[in-house]
């Protein structure tokens, strides 16, 4: 046994390491969120979730909705007419859009 050698922590041996902020994290990782692709859609109009293929495939079942400040909003292809309808009020109020929660549907709406 060595005698003289005491493991004492200092403040300067207790740092630690320098994590990273949120942003700078899925800048990093390259999440779909940070890219504004995520992965889980679902229509703002009736709230069923949407495939990030259904945009692509042909016939597209799913298209994308821009709003006046420009953000992209998902769309059912059924559903246009009611998420015009949302995104219409949202530039009006300047409220967030009122996507419907999925499960529920205009009264009319598909499914």
């Amino acid at each position: 046994m060595e005698t003289g050698h005491e493991c004492r922590a200092t403040p300067s041996s207790m740092k630690r390491e320098k994590r990273l902020t949120r942003r700078e994290r899925k800048a990093a990782g390259g999440s779909d969120a940070a890219t504004g692709n995520a992965a889980h859609i679902h229509c703002v109009a009736c709230g069923r979730h949407i495939d990030p293929s259904e945009f692509t495939r042909t016939p597209t079942s799913a298209r994308y909705l821009r709003c006046q400040h420009g953000s992209r909003h998902a769309s059912c292809t059924g559903c246009v007419s009611q998420a015009m309808e949302l995104l219409q009020e949202h530039d009006r109020t300047g409220e967030p859009v009122r996507m419907r929660p999925p499960g529920t549907e205009f009264s009319g709406g598909h499914l």
